[in-house]
């Protein structure tokens, strides 16, 4: 069983620290450990240096803040249209075919557990998508084939996030500002646990449960067995083009049940007056507007993924959305 790692800050304000996750308690972790690749490299390296500087005392999870257990200097790689649902209401009804939509998100986007999202000046659509995280805990460096048998060589955490999403920018502006739409300050709240696996975890990464609720509505509610494109993949087709570095992120996709919903008219309407970004952003903003209320300031978002058998679980997140 893996060890759930969160950092956290003192009301005090003092320096933030890291500690392992137990219940409602966590217990500090006395080494000098600045980002979770360092924690990462003690864990996976040094495991008896590692446990044994987990205190005995524990300071209470109500006495803390949680910072996101992610730090911002890594690449956050993303999967889009990757559960056969989303890839429905995105206006693609090919079931799982099609190719492995890759992008990337700004790491300044990262946030914490309980940060609050803030809408940008101007955005009218604003959407929410929870995805797991897979964090790598050794280099990929140029094009590799890894097989499913490896994973365990390649991934060393698994973290919560949520890809928030201007859907203004990413398919109204000048030719659909995918990068821009995502990345945002605060649009990637992450954590609050970094779950770092040990042998056998990875025997739970197709029984996850992913949850999200928007005002105590369940919106999204799917299992990572329905994932499309999966990681061995992934990994697979990223290393072909790009390198990967220990501690890097890749936010596997978004299940069924995100505000955004395409069909063939708007799709049209986007294709017809791609060259006019005025037109064809007020055409979208309109059509998406008439069909559902988008993420308002004072609205609440309660994210969760855990296994089915309850053995992971990555946290909670809780954020309300605020206006810029």
């Amino acid at each position: 069983m893996g060890t759930s790692v969160v950092r956290y800050k003192n009301t005090g304000g003092a320096a933030p620290g890291w500690g392992v996750l137990r219940g409602e308690s966590i217990f500090p972790i006395d080494l000098e450990m600045g980002t979770h690749q360092e924690v990462m490299q003690h864990y996976f390296n040094d495991r008896a240096s590692f446990d044994a500087a987990v205190s005995q005392l524990f300071i209470p999870l109500a006495e803390v803040a949680l910072s996101a257990p992610v730090s911002a200097d890594v690449q956050l790689f993303c999967q889009g249209l990757n559960y056969a649902d989303h890839r429905a209401e995105g206006g693609l009804d090919d079931g799982a075919n099609g190719e492995n939509l890759i992008f990337t998100k700004a790491t300044s986007s990262i946030c914490g557990p309980s940060d609050d999202i803030v809408r940008p000046r101007g955005c009218e659509l604003l959407d929410y998508e929870i995805e797991l995280g897979l964090v790598l805990k050794s280099d990929v460096q140029g094009p590799q084939s890894v097989a499913e048998s490896e994973l365990e060589h390649v991934i060393g955490g698994l973290v919560l996030a949520n890809d928030v999403s201007s859907r203004d920018d990413q398919f109204g502006a000048t030719a659909m500002q995918w990068f821009k739409g995502k990345s945002y300050r605060t649009f990637c709240p992450m954590g609050p646990v970094l779950y770092l696996l040990d042998a056998g975890d990875l025997a739970q990464l197709y029984q996850l449960q992913l949850t999200l609720k928007l005002n105590g509505e369940v919106k999204q509610n799917a299992s990572t067995d329905l994932l499309i494109h999966k990681p061995a993949a992934t990994l697979t087709e990223i290393s072909s083009f790009a390198d990967l570095r220990r501690g890097d992120c890749i936010l596997t996709g978004t299940p069924g049940g995100v505000l955004l919903e395409m069909d063939l008219k708007t799709g049209f309407s986007i294709m017809l007056n791609m060259k006019n970004d005025a037109k064809r952003r007020a055409k979208f903003v309109a059509a998406q507007r008439a069909r559902t209320r988008f993420l308002q300031p004072g609205d609440m978002l309660e994210l969760q993924i855990k296994s089915l058998d309850g053995s992971i679980d990555l946290g909670c997140q809780r954020n309300h959305i605020v206006e810029a």
